[in-house]
């Protein structure tokens, strides 16, 4: 029995249009089915038929009618044709999804507030503005990997990570006399992954670890959820309070210390040489590990202490980043430490997520050797100074008081005693005048006395701000 043949569809198609044909096509056998002329089940005209009647190639028609069946309008039969797919005769109207309005706590912090966009003024957020970042540097990056063979793109990368980057690591490691092969560098997916990776590799349930308090609140809430004893070492605007660390260290004989050596996450302060010295001998009497979480390094000091390099990662796993210089979007961290220690890293990494993005990791390489990005950190690190010194005038405009002077980074930590109302308080009036505040709550193991802030400087100059805290 002859097959009857699918009726002629025209289509009137505009090539002088800004949008191109395969669009066209689309938009147009798509309207014919919402509004029923094209009915479930009904064949199309084959691709060559319908390539002949609107007067367009076959290639044009095979993509079209692709999106359509990556849309779920149209079914594709093989050896058959193309037909209308099955449409509910009628579809409930698509829920509207008006999210309800933020809770300012530890939860919003970590996942929540990457994607809200509903608060114009970000100043408690952890990342770098788009303008301030390399868009040139990144575009001519992607256009070098665009070029690259398609065989360089579709495999799993290595174990380690790209072996050019990695070098290009070791190679940036050098400017701080840390010497370090590429055997024992390990790329990792962000700065955030490494220390997840160290942490399950090296600690046990019930084992006591130290960290800066206040610290990274995502590295907070990572040693819980692996219920471990987490003891916390105040931070100093020199560093940290080492007679503490000693004091401490003896007592509960920690397994590791995770700090910050240059421009710490919340506080933007930095070790001074003497400071380093101390913890590096603290190690040593007491025989844990320190873990160096050093992704700001480009943007500090040229004379900042690298705990690594005057180690000589004996006692010190080196984790760095270059999300925040060249874009977060890329999560690339990287691990640097003993060989033994690397290969246990590495087959962890490998049991939990398998191998980086050799793309990822060939971009980041790219942005990093083409020669824009040393001036680029250089001009961001200088702008970042200049910010921080005009936010922190401002915060003692308001009526705060600055935790320790600009030394450059991206935060300000600061205090607000003026009040009696709590930090989760405030950060929540300050959302309903459209402004994120990070409450210290979330830096600390246990909620500090006052009232304490997280201020990113690219976001927080502006007037709305000392608006705000004078206005409370």
């Amino acid at each position: 029995m002859k097959r009857a043949q699918a009726k002629p569809i025209l289509l009137s198609l505009e090539r002088a249009s800004a949008t191109g044909l395969v669009e066209q096509i689309v938009a147009g056998l798509a309207h014919l089915i919402a509004q029923g002329t094209l009915r479930s089940g009904e064949q199309l005209p084959s691709v060559r038929r319908f390539g002949t009647d609107q007067g367009v190639g076959t290639s044009t028609v095979v993509e079209a009618y692709e999106r359509l069946v990556a849309r779920g309008l149209v079914a594709a039969r093989r050896g058959a044709g193309f037909f209308i797919a099955y449409q509910s005769p009628q579809s409930p109207p698509t829920p509207v999804f008006n999210p309800p309005a933020p809770v300012i706590d530890s939860a919003w912090l970590l996942s929540e507030m990457f994607a809200d966009e509903r608060v114009p003024i970000k100043a408690g957020c952890g990342w770098l503005p788009g303008k301030w970042l390399d868009d040139d540097g990144l575009h001519q990056a992607e256009r070098r990997i665009i070029r690259a063979p398609g065989a360089q793109q579709v495999g799993y990368g290595h174990p380690y990570g790209y072996a050019p980057l990695r070098l290009t690591i070791s190679q940036f490691l050098a400017q701080w006399s840390l010497e370090v092969p590429i055997d024992q560098i390990l790329t990792t997916h962000g700065a955030t992954q490494a220390l997840d990776l160290i942490i399950r590799t090296m600690v046990k349930r019930g084992d006591t670890v130290l960290i800066d308090d206040p610290s990274y609140c995502n590295l907070i809430a990572m040693l819980r959820l692996a219920d471990v004893n987490v003891i916390g070492i105040p931070r100093t605007p020199t560093g940290i309070d080492t007679n503490a660390l000693e004091n401490l260290a003896r007592l509960h004989k920690p397994v590791l210390y995770f700090t910050t050596s240059v421009l710490h996450n919340p506080t933007g302060t930095s070790y001074t040489p003497a400071c380093a010295m101390r913890v590096l001998q603290a190690a040593e009497r007491h025989g844990f590990w320190v873990v160096e979480d050093d992704i700001f390094r480009e943007l500090g000091q040229p004379n900042d202490p690298m705990l690594a390099a005057l180690d000589g990662l004996q006692r010190v796993i080196y984790v760095g980043s270059f999300s925040k210089t060249v874009a977060p979007s890329l999560r690339l961290g990287f691990i640097a430490c003993q060989r033994e220690l690397a290969r246990q890293l590495v087959h962890t990494k490998m049991v939990l997520t398998l191998t980086n993005s050799e793309i990822t990791e060939r971009l980041v390489h790219s942005a990093l050797t083409e020669g824009h990005h040393r001036r680029h950190v250089e001009n961001l690190a200088a702008a970042l100074l200049h910010a921080q010194a005009r936010v922190n005038a401002r915060l003692l405009e308001a009526g705060l008081t600055p935790f320790a002077t600009p030394r450059g980074g991206m935060f300000s930590w600061a205090k607000f005693d003026r009040t009696e109302l709590s930090a989760r308080d405030i950060a929540d009036l300050a959302r309903r005048d459209g402004i994120w505040l990070a409450p210290g709550d979330f830096f600390h193991l246990t909620p500090p006395d006052q009232p304490w802030f997280r201020f990113n400087v690219a976001y927080s100059d502006v007037p709305e701000l000392v608006a705000f805290f004078r206005g409370l």
